[in-house]
């Protein structure tokens, strides 16, 4: 977040970053992916897509993908109108984000950047896009998929600076335990984007998109993973079995 704070109001260029970035001193790491479809997130590939820093929004993590044609393109996380390929459907890009360990979800949350609004359940312009996250838990399993109207029916997005009429700037924080609920071990999430934008609307075909700002709350989970469990599980039984044929042993020789 220092980081989108520190460098408004300076020119920087767009940098494309190694798939998957790790970001310095975090236990997690960001992939980009490109033809994800919207809400379930099907269908996304890291194959032509790397994240990329500073485009538009300074400080925040985006997707430079490829599209039909193998032409290099700059964005964040959004629609893009791959429509004028035969047979495709307009996408999202997206970033997935993967811990290093289980986390726990009590606190965890994403900032997220460039939305335009000072109240994201209102006045939302059709050219601007919303999100969509997919969660992930113990082994990768889905523990959900939620739309923008998941996200603001859970209160799950809050404002954490105004929009800056100049720098055009507005974070928010998006409450992961606020959608999957306290003590879940999450593994990682996805974000790509929403058909429809904060106010219900359907989406324009392509969209504005919005940037990983930064992931909070990342504490390494409390409750051992089933695998570790059922390790602790057979010593205990293996213990139980060793003392149980030493006694019977012992009953033998007598």
């Amino acid at each position: 977040m220092m980081l989108a704070f520190t460098s408004l109001g300076f020119a920087a260029s767009t940098i494309e970053l190694n798939q998957p970035y790790p970001p310095a001193g975090e236990n997690y790491s960001i992939t980009a992916l490109q033809n994800l479809t919207p809400l379930t997130l099907d269908g996304g590939t890291s194959a032509g897509a790397n994240p990329n820093v500073n485009f538009v929004f300074q400080g925040g993590f985006g997707v430079r993908y490829q599209d039909a044609y193998g032409t290099l393109t700059d964005f964040g996380i959004g629609l893009y109108d791959a429509s004028s390929a035969p047979g495709i459907q307009t996408a999202s890009t997206g970033l997935n984000i993967f811990f290093d360990q289980l986390v726990s979800s009590n606190g965890l949350s994403a900032t997220l950047g460039h939305f335009g609004l000072n109240e994201y359940s209102a006045d939302a312009d059709p050219s601007k896009v919303a999100p969509t996250i997919s969660i992930y838990g113990i082994g990768n399993l889905l523990l959900g998929n939620f739309s923008t109207a998941d996200i603001l029916g859970s209160h799950a997005m809050s404002l954490l600076t105004a929009l800056d009429p100049i720098a055009q700037t507005d974070l928010w924080k998006l409450d992961l335990d606020s959608l999957v609920g306290p003590n879940v071990q999450v593994s990682g999430f996805t974000l790509a984007a929403d058909t429809h934008n904060g106010a219900g609307s359907p989406m324009a075909v392509n969209s504005d998109p919005y940037f990983l700002v930064a992931v909070d709350g990342c504490e390494c989970a409390s409750v051992p993973e089933p695998g570790s469990a059922f390790l602790i599980l057979s010593a205990g039984l293996g213990t139980l079995i060793i003392t149980r044929r030493r006694t019977r042993d012992l009953f033998s020789a007598r």
